[in-house]
């Protein structure tokens, strides 16, 4: 890249993505509570305070690291333009890096680069330029695929989450088959005592507090099995 070009990258295309990335993150915002507006005002379905509790413990709970670990851990791929397109569009692990990653590959382009930089931003750009078409296709053709299938598959996709869930389960467990040992039992009776309905008797019904158990106990598990390798490690 001669001088002109890394004057134009610097002082023209840079800051052009940053002034349109942080309009449009702004903008996505509250674009986002649009499928909740309309459950609203085509359904008038509105949660119950408990199942809000609920949600944003879970989810609090099991994303909060990321908000740390992804943009330390993707930055080096993603750079800034790839990085504002990743958290409008999502899939940042499973489909925007691997893409970024492979065509930085294929071109023999270091990641961090000038020429990184915009050879990520243009993967990631057609890349959810795809997913979108794909999306687009499968919402307007899904009634008729569905409608084809043979009962047995439409029967079969009723256990495709479960069959999700439990996938995920066992890739954690067998990261680490000690702490899974303890925490695991622990799931099962904190299920149950739920069920029984020990924990009705808490604020907002209680519908949270088997997540927040679960998240509690594995904190203490990790930090009591594995505190002393991480400060051998520091």
């Amino acid at each position: 890249m001669t001088d002109k070009e890394r004057a134009v990258f610097h002082e023209e295309y840079m800051p052009y993505i940053i002034k349109w990335g942080k309009l449009t993150c702004w903008i996505s915002i509250p674009l986002i509570l649009i499928p909740a507006l309309a459950l609203y005002i085509f359904y008038r379905a509105v949660p119950s305070i408990s199942g809000i509790v609920t949600g944003f413990i879970a989810l609090f709970s099991s994303m909060v690291a990321w908000y740390v670990v992804d943009p330390i851990t993707l930055y080096p791929i993603l750079h800034i333009p790839g990085m504002y397109m990743t958290y409008i569009a999502g899939n940042s692990k499973e489909i925007r890096a691997p893409a970024a990653t492979a065509a930085l590959s294929s071109a023999d382009v270091e990641a961090g680069t000038e020429h990184g930089t915009i050879i990520s931003a243009i993967a990631i750009s057609v890349s959810i330029f795809i997913s979108i078409a794909v999306m687009t296709l499968v919402a307007l053709a899904g009634n008729f695929i569905l409608s084809i299938l043979p009962a047995a598959i439409i029967s079969a996709l009723n256990y495709l989450l479960p069959a999700l869930f439990g996938a995920m389960c066992m890739q954690r467990i067998m990261m680490d088959y000690k702490s899974a040992a303890i925490l695991l039992p622990c799931a099962l009776v904190i299920r149950y005592l739920s069920t029984l309905g020990v924990f009705k008797v808490l604020p907002f019904g209680g519908g949270y507090a088997s997540i927040l158990s679960c998240v509690i106990i594995g904190v203490f598990v990790a930090k009591t099995l594995h505190g002393g390798a991480l400060k051998k490690a520091q």
